[in-house]
């Protein structure tokens, strides 16, 4: 991204406007041009936000998919469980349940922990 950033700059709005919609940012898109008449957006921003989601989004669903391998290990996961696990978007919230996961001795204890 950064090697291609002047080039991304150069690029005329309806051209920073495709490269978005391409890159599935439509809903960025239509706020950014909601928020402002004139918007004259970075589409580099609006890149590098794009690629922090996605890691971010990253990071939460490998804490989440730790916390349920040791759950799984510990005997059969409920499926309320599971969904709220994988729904849950807080790192620190993820973290501490992944570390808590790794204490218990079953899963009924780490439902009466959350």
């Amino acid at each position: 991204m950064k090697a291609n950033r002047e080039a991304i700059r150069k690029m005329d709005h309806v051209e920073q406007m495709a490269a978005l919609v391409l890159l599935g940012e439509q809903k960025r898109l239509q706020r950014l041009m909601d928020e402002s008449d004139e918007w004259e957006g970075d589409v580099c921003k609006a890149i590098d936000d794009l690629i922090e989601d996605g890691r971010q989004e990253g990071r939460a669903e490998g804490r989440a998919e730790s916390i349920l391998e040791l759950l799984g290990d510990l005997g059969s996961i409920p499926a309320e469980l599971s969904m709220k696990i994988r729904k849950e978007e807080n790192i620190e919230v993820l973290q501490k349940w992944l570390k808590l996961a790794a204490r218990v001795d079953n899963i009924q204890q780490f439902l009466s922990c959350l």
